[in-house]
């Protein structure tokens, strides 16, 4: 008995002794804690198997890679793995990381880049740095292209499209839950670190993604998180009165119009007027745009009275830049009706419809996204009122092509054949317009290209646009909210309508907001109060539109 208690000691000893020599040894030689993490994870005991691989880890970038496996890295990637499956968020994200910034990381698929970013997106929300996913996120969308347009406009892209556009969107779309749980919308999320072009980096790469979730119909409350921690880094890094600021501030009042926060939209609007007033001059023209998105809140909040003294302050501006007469009848109405006709489903072109005065936009130096050979790349001249529609578009394409992002023409003239085609093709999304109802046809349309994609609204481009394009005759004909197409989002922030600058200014002054084909129906009607001096009063509706729909109701449109 006594020989076999002896026995069993001297095993335990063993045992014991062992399994220290062991535990020592794999301290200090990387090679066997590696031979342990192997042997544990290969059993799928992760949790276990951490500690032995991030020992042999450190123990290699210690003696800086000297002894190091050939391998090291995938090694890396295979710890990085084991703690991203036992849920260890911190240091899953740490070794992928460092994974992606190692040397040997050229070695990796695209495929397994894009997963371990994805999975670094998700470790991040998981840690509350919306941040750093978002400068991911960011980077899907440039990947995505026109997926994140939601339709494709042409065989080309639509081609280049079924290629792999759609998994970067979908990536995106998959964080926006966290997204909204890590930065409520009024701004009050966790508080970002790093030095000022790091915090930059991260408010671009937030306002990027926050306009991206705008467009989804059940988005609002991660764009406004998004938009929110944007607004905050640029205000305090930029100002108030810089124009990335007030970019941002301009995508996210929308937003908080949206989900009911009108206080803190017009706080918004009111801060970008001010700090446009500031930069432009109290008598500026451009002011217009802030005047009437500040009077359109007012309104929302009953606050009439308000909302047309800021129209009158307004129409005293435009009075003082362009003159009392400034909107005279236009003698030559019957030649130029059809620059200034509307284009939708109750205003369609029959099929038969096509301009006589078809021009290449390449001859007046117009950057273009596609071959000069194809239809697409010519428009109309439309030359009246002492202007044409490529000199203006060409000038303002110069105007607005700003640093990092080339503007080009993508989509001009399209006749009925092609856009019946395009709708075809795009398999009844909602975003390609049915045929005769497309201002393509019309010759007057334009989409614009950044980058080689469709203009965004969170490109700089698009906010110069915003601002100036009625002062070379444009209009934006899918604002957001139309009603003109069967997508689930309708807004196209590429699509520019050109009407001249007389009705553009018009537009901007008095025209419905968001109803661009309603006011050239009812244009006559504006011209003539304009002319008159009996402008618009918030206070008593807008009779113009009264009219127009009660001729539309008894069938009395002019097509």
């Amino acid at each position: 008995m006594r020989g076999r208690n002896v026995l069993a000691w001297s095993f335990g000893f063993l045992a014991i002794s062992y399994s220290a020599a062991f535990t020592l040894v794999s301290r200090v030689d990387p090679d066997a804690s590696w031979s342990r993490f192997d042997a544990l994870s290969g059993g799928e005991h992760f949790s276990r198997a951490v500690a032995f691989g991030d020992r042999s880890l450190a123990a290699w970038d210690e003696q800086q890679k000297e002894s190091a496996p050939d391998d090291l890295n995938a090694r890396r990637l295979a710890v990085a793995d084991a703690h991203y499956t036992s849920d260890n968020a911190a240091s899953a994200a740490f070794h992928y990381a460092a994974v992606l910034t190692d040397a040997a990381s050229s070695e990796l698929t695209d495929q397994r880049r894009v997963e371990i970013n994805r999975r670094i997106a998700e470790l991040d929300l998981s840690l509350g740095r919306a941040d750093r996913a978002a400068v991911i996120a960011a980077g899907f969308l440039e990947r995505a292209g026109d997926a994140t347009a939601g339709g494709h406009d042409d065989e080309d892209h639509l081609a280049e499209h079924e290629k792999a556009d759609d998994s970067f969107a979908e990536l995106v779309d998959s964080f926006r839950p966290a997204f909204v749980d890590v930065l409520p919308a009024d701004g009050s999320g966790p508080k970002v670190l790093g030095g000022r072009l790091e915090l930059l980096r991260a408010a671009e790469a937030m306002t990027k993604v926050g306009g991206y979730y705008a467009l989804a119909s059940d988005g609002a409350y991660a764009a406004a998180g998004l938009l929110a921690a944007a607004h905050d880094l640029r205000e305090t890094q930029l100002g108030p009165d810089h124009e990335d600021t007030v970019q941002t501030a301009l995508l996210l009042a929308p937003i908080y119009e949206r989900i009911d926060r009108l206080s803190d939209a017009e706080h918004l609007y009111e801060q970008v007027f001010q700090a446009q007033e500031r930069a432009k001059g109290s008598n500026n023209p451009e002011l217009s745009l802030y005047i009437r998105l500040l009077a359109g809140v007012y309104e929302k909040q009953g606050r009439l009275t308000e909302a047309e003294a800021l129209n009158r302050h307004m129409r005293q501006i435009f009075r003082d830049a362009f003159g009392a007469r400034r909107y005279a009848a236009n003698r030559s109405r019957d030649r130029s009706f059809e620059i200034n006709r509307p284009v939708s489903g109750q205003f369609r072109l029959d099929g038969k419809y096509v301009p006589k005065d078809l021009v290449p936009a390449v001859d007046f130096g117009i950057p273009l996204s596609k071959s000069p050979r194809v239809e697409e790349m010519r428009i109309r001249r439309a030359a009246f009122d002492g202007t044409s529609l490529p000199e203006q578009l060409s000038l303002l394409i110069k105007a607005c092509n700003l640093e990092g992002e080339r503007l080009s023409l993508r989509s001009g003239y399209r006749s009925h054949a092609t856009q019946s085609t395009l709708h075809d093709l795009n398999n009844g999304k909602g975003t390609v317009a049915h045929p005769g109802t497309s201002e393509h046809q019309l010759g007057l349309a334009v989409d614009i290209d950044v980058n080689r994609r469709f203009m965004r609204a969170t490109d700089r481009s698009y906010s110069c646009f915003e601002t100036k394009a009625w002062q070379f005759g444009f209009i934006l004909s899918f604002p957001p909210g139309n009603t003109y197409l069967d997508a689930e989002d309708p807004y196209e922030p590429w699509h520019w309508r050109y009407v001249g600058k007389r009705t553009a200014l018009l537009y901007r002054e008095i025209g419905p907001w968001g109803q661009p084909q309603e006011f050239l129906a009812a244009l006559p009607c504006y011209e003539e109060r304009a002319l008159s001096g009996l402008f618009l009063d918030r206070e008593r509706g807008d009779i113009c539109i009264e009219q127009l729909q009660a001729q539309l109701e008894q069938g009395g449109r002019d097509t």
